[in-house]
């Protein structure tokens, strides 16, 4: 008496190992099997299928939003110049936010547009009724080359070559600025930016945009407050509700201010808003620690499902 192997074709068609004799089969070519005996309560092995991962696919989901409300997908360098960087977006020579301790900064210079208007605005604030920030403008403090420590130096560029409307773009980037690591920075991070230029934009516009974006996120609920940037006015916060956490900060947004615009010859407004990727990360899939994104930990991105909830 043998252990009846896995069924074949040819034992199938037979029909002979249905023959049932004292709890034996009677088998093809004259053999006789018993019938092996199999456990279906106990559990198959775990198979990790390929997928991919959960924060490229929030990314990619993100740029798809984006794509079907009508806007085009723009990049730009990892390394800029301060004056893409900084001075393009009227930010002072002297701000805090360009110091050594808040930006890689590299050893090398780049070259920069002609740089008159630019001046003019820092040192005066040409003629759209601005001030300006005083002092002498550098144009060798400009040409330092940096790690671009925000995506809105890339949609500036990119204004100052589109200059006349319509525009609509957007751009997903990674992002570096000297912070310390812990569970909620990392020295290098991923932003969403987005522009709208047009003849009758105005900042409702701009919260109406904002309100679909994070609807068609899986945010419902959705609320303004004020903010402040340096080369947005008027600016404003967005937050979200979140079950357990109440209203959460998602970003910032604003509209250009003519400090920013004029220089590069655009007459009209410029809605503008950028959101850190990572934070939106963190809240879809649960995380406590920034870092999980990051350190593709095999035991954790095994446990995320194939499909969330983005």
């Amino acid at each position: 008496v043998l252990d009846m192997p896995a069924l074949t074709a040819e034992m199938i068609k037979s029909g002979e190992w249905q023959d049932d004799v004292d709890g034996l089969y009677l088998g093809y070519r004259g053999s006789v099997y018993r019938p092996r005996p199999y456990d279906v309560s106990l559990p198959a092995d775990r198979i990790f299928p390929g997928k991919r991962h959960p924060y490229q696919r929030l990314i990619d989901n993100m740029r798809e939003i984006m794509l079907e409300m009508g806007f085009v997908e723009i990049k730009g360098p990892i390394v800029q110049t301060s004056f893409w960087n900084f001075d393009a977006l009227f930010q002072p020579q002297d701000h805090p936010a360009r110091e050594m301790q808040d930006t890689f900064y590299l050893n090398s210079q780049g070259d920069i547009p002609d740089y008159a208007r630019i001046k003019e605005m820092h040192e005066c604030g040409g003629s759209v009724g601005s001030t300006g920030w005083g002092g002498c403008w550098s144009p060798e403090v400009a040409r330092q080359e940096v790690l671009r420590t925000h995506t809105t130096g890339v949609t500036i560029k990119y204004l100052a070559e589109h200059p006349r409307p319509p525009v609509k773009a957007f751009g997903i980037d990674r992002v570096y600025r000297r912070e310390a690591i812990d569970s909620t920075h990392t020295p290098e991070f991923e932003q969403l930016e987005g522009i709208v230029m047009d003849e009758s934009v105005s900042f409702c516009h701009l919260l109406g945009i904002l309100k679909e974006f994070y609807g068609k996120m899986g945010f419902e609920e959705v609320r303004f407050r004020p903010g402040y940037f340096p080369y947005t006015e008027p600016s404003v916060e967005p937050e979200v509700y979140i079950d357990g956490l109440g209203w959460v900060e998602l970003g910032g947004a604003g509209v250009f201010r003519k400090e920013v615009t004029a220089p590069f010859g655009i007459d009209h407004p410029v809605l503008a808003w950028g959101l850190g990727v990572s934070r939106v990360a963190m809240l879809r899939l649960g995380l406590k620690d920034l870092r999980l994104l990051y350190q593709s930990d095999i035991e954790w991105l095994r446990q995320t499902p194939v499909s969330i909830k983005l």
